[in-house]
């Protein structure tokens, strides 16, 4: 977890009436560091709702989830780690190949169970600069990262790579800080779009309130299926 990256929305589904109930917290109650319940009402039903860190966490990661659905093909799965987002696109029968990408070598080892289960999925131990060797141009479906944009230094090379790369879309979920002196480009999520859009893709730009400082960029081909952007 990234130490700017507090998880400080606390959520979970109603269990009489399935309506999403959350709230936010600030930065001393992130449900990743503290043990203790919050009760909340329903605002659909009234029923009261018990919140643990359990039901937190898999109520926060199923939020991320819900923005990576509606894939297929052949998937890069850029900074996989330990293989967060690989392991709910595995679940998707329409995809072919996943394609792990992390120059940390320890990457291989977190991810190994996943490579020895299923054929789908492939590690490649590289750092980005060399991405454009790796692949065929048009040859990848889907573009998918969290937390990685603002960790690249070359980033108009980013952008002239995943445009050669990827025939479909781009699915890029971050945060951005202008003081954090961890980024390595100060590129604003409004410019990250501008810049895909002069590279001839079909963008949307959504702020989310839940992620720290996040946002969530989805990136299409104007000659793909436009049922793309209507899914999620």
């Amino acid at each position: 977890m990234f130490p700017e990256h507090s998880n400080t929305i606390w959520g979970t589904h109603c269990g009489e009436c399935g309506n999403e109930c959350s709230v936010l917290q600030n930065t001393h109650h992130p449900w990743d560091r503290t043990s203790f319940t919050i009760k909340l009402e329903c605002l659909a039903c009234g029923h009261e709702v018990t919140i643990d860190q359990k039901a937190a966490e898999d109520f926060y990661n199923q939020k991320i989830y819900s923005y990576f659905t509606g894939l297929s093909g052949h998937v890069i799965d850029l900074g996989c780690g330990s293989g967060f987002l690989s392991r709910f696109l595995l679940q998707e029968d329409r995809i072919e190949r996943i394609y792990g990408l992390d120059k940390d070598t320890d990457c291989l080892q977190a991810t190994q169970d996943l490579a020895e289960t299923t054929k789908k999925f492939k590690f490649i131990q590289s750092d980005l600069s060399e991405i454009s060797l790796l692949f065929p141009k048009r040859s990848i479906d889907f573009f998918v990262s969290r937390n990685v944009f603002m960790f690249i230094e070359d980033t108009d090379r980013f952008f002239d790579d995943v445009s050669a790369l990827v025939n479909k879309g781009v699915l890029q979920m971050g945060w951005y800080m202008k003081e954090n002196q961890r980024m390595k480009n100060k590129v604003e999520p409004q410019k990250i779009a501008e810049n895909y859009k002069k590279r001839g893709w079909q963008v949307t730009l959504e702020y989310l309130d839940w992620y720290k400082s996040g946002y969530f960029i989805k990136a299409w081909r104007s000659d793909f299926d436009r049922k793309m952007e209507a899914e999620r």
